[in-house]
């Protein structure tokens, strides 16, 4: 719990680092990207804190590509 704790006072940190530069040059596009990258990490992190098992991004690429893998295969025999 005191670690999720300090990863959102990090990740509130950050914010108030960047935030406001971005809004002075009028970035409104950098700020969404950011915000939402922040949040994807944010979200992680706490995840990782909690001990919750996080898939790999490497398992939704073997499911996607396994068929047309067995396909392309298929097609040359």
């Amino acid at each position: 719990m005191v670690i999720t704790l300090f990863i959102l006072i990090i990740s509130i940190v950050i914010v108030y680092a960047f935030i406001p530069k971005l809004q002075k040059n009028n970035e409104t596009k950098t700020i969404v990207i950011f915000s939402i990258f922040l949040l994807i990490g944010t979200a992680l992190n706490i995840g990782i804190a909690l001990h919750l098992k996080i898939p790999s991004p490497i398992d939704l690429i073997t499911f996607i590509f396994t068929p047309i893998r067995e396909f392309i295969i298929s097609l040359s025999k």
